[in-house]
């Protein structure tokens, strides 16, 4: 199984960075820009080879239905490999599912579906408490 990040601008080498930072890289994950020189083309011959020795592939795509996401969808619509793709998953969820890339034994369906559900658990909203002092029961 091979995870594929990419994005508009540096956002998968930017995922990259942070990764190695965290992780110090991970086995079977890429990182491909979408960056301003490129065009629809370029970028689907890149995931073309990025993906040729592999028959599962997951995309993690930054916005749902941008340039990355739609070439992604096309290739895994007339390959003849078991692809899915994702969109908006975060560095936690890439992290998590990249450390345990090796031992996944399913299908790319199944990753992408655990890629979702680890970022939908990782999005939170900080909620500050109140600093009052709890009342006391007796009244003093």
């Amino acid at each position: 199984m091979k995870l594929i990040v990419t994005g508009h601008g540096n956002y998968a080498t930017g995922i990259e960075s942070t990764v190695k930072l965290l992780a110090g890289g991970l086995a079977g994950v890429s990182f491909i820009d979408f960056t301003g020189d490129m065009d629809e083309n370029s970028l689907s011959k890149k995931f073309t080879e990025e993906i040729k020795n592999d028959d599962q592939v997951v995309f993690i795509c930054d916005l749902l239905g941008g340039t990355p996401f739609k070439e992604a969808v096309k290739l895994s619509m007339s390959a003849d490999k078991d692809i899915s793709v994702t969109c908006g998953c975060n560095v936690g969820s890439i992290m998590e599912v990249g450390l345990q890339l090796s031992a996944f034994d399913g299908t790319s369906k199944e990753l992408a579906d655990k890629l979702v559900s680890i970022s939908q658990n990782q999005t939170k909203v900080f909620e500050h408490k109140s600093a009052e002092p709890e009342p006391d029961e007796d009244g003093i």
